[in-house]
């Protein structure tokens, strides 16, 4: 029998910029769940008629308003203790600059099965935060790195999400052992919050060094997949304004717009708060050539992987860069 390769080994060996494929998050909602919960909580036919009724009112909720959410399960520090999540959104501070998430943290004395409580009450109806079985907790300040490491869904996560996982962990980061989130093909992957940066083919050095700031954007520009909270193509323009601006971009509140185009381009405007006002840019995005690329460490079949290019960056009148 052919051992196939990781698909994470392909990415990289095919060059695959990982820009655009971060998924575009108005919230998130982070479970701490311990790794054996982790399946059941994935295993759609064991759902109980309450859980599945919490992801059709999401479901609902995302075509009414057309703004996506984030769910990502964290293994806890201390393992069986009860229920506890963590909600960020789009905004301010505290804990994260203008164009981050705001942390929010709570505890219960809910037992871990009732994960869907935790689901319903950040996205659904944030009002049963307030007394009931929530208790706000103080949300620690710096960034908190959700590295995959679920290597039952594909075995590049495993290989590679677990060193990355660690040495954050012995750089005194804070990391947490994180279930599948999308994009095994560029383990190690991680979500670096409140930041809303998401992060491929990381390595244990790379990753402290990204964690810590060590590194400029212009070194680890192709290791990133885009900012969460912009549409993806919009996260090719905001790749270049950081490379340009440096870390201190991501203080900027942003926001942005995509136009399509009948020959299959597209046109991105993005608008950021600026040190003396709103900046504006503009830039087409252009389809480049695809790679064919497996989808699963796990089967050999391959598909079109898309790929993109930035065109020229326009400065639009009465902006101060």
């Amino acid at each position: 029998m052919t051992r196939l390769n990781l698909c994470a080994d392909e990415s990289r060996a095919a060059g695959e910029d990982p820009i655009g494929t971060a998924p575009h998050w108005a919230e998130v909602t982070v479970l701490e769940l311990d790794v054996p919960m982790w399946a059941r909580l994935r295993d759609v036919n064991a759902w109980t008629p309450e859980q599945q009724d919490v992801f059709a009112a999401l479901r609902g909720k995302v075509e009414a308003s057309g703004a996506g959410f984030g769910l990502l399960m964290s293994a806890p520090a201390t393992p069986g203790r009860p229920l506890r999540v963590r909600h960020y959104t789009l905004g301010g501070t505290p804990h994260g600059g203008l164009g981050g998430y705001v942390r929010r943290d709570y505890a219960s004395d809910l037992p871990q099965s009732d994960w869907a409580r935790g689901l319903h009450d950040t996205l659904l109806d944030p009002s049963a935060l307030t007394g009931g079985n929530w208790t706000a907790a103080p949300a620690p300040d710096g960034p908190d790195l959700h590295v995959c490491t679920h290597g039952t869904v594909d075995a590049a996560c495993g290989r590679y999400g677990v060193p990355v996982f660690q040495a954050l962990g012995g750089a005194g980061v804070r990391a947490w052992r994180t279930g599948h989130f999308g994009g095994h093909r560029f383990a190690a992957t991680a979500v670096e919050l409140p930041s809303g940066l998401l992060w491929a083919h990381l390595t244990p050095e790379l990753a402290v060094q990204v964690a810590r700031r060590e590194v400029t954007p212009a070194q680890v520009a192709g290791h990133l997949r885009g900012h969460a909270g912009l549409p993806p193509l919009a996260q090719l323009l905001d790749r270049h304004l950081l490379v340009q601006y440096g870390w201190d971009w991501l203080n900027r509140a942003r926001h942005a717009t995509v136009e399509t185009h009948p020959d299959g381009g597209h046109t991105v405007t993005l608008t950021s708060s600026g040190p003396h006002g709103p900046e504006t840019y503009r830039a087409p995005v252009l389809p480049a050539a695809p790679l064919l690329l497996p989808g699963s460490s796990h089967a050999p079949a391959r598909a079109p992987v898309a790929q993109w290019t930035l065109g020229p960056v326009t400065t639009l009148p009465g902006t101060r860069a």
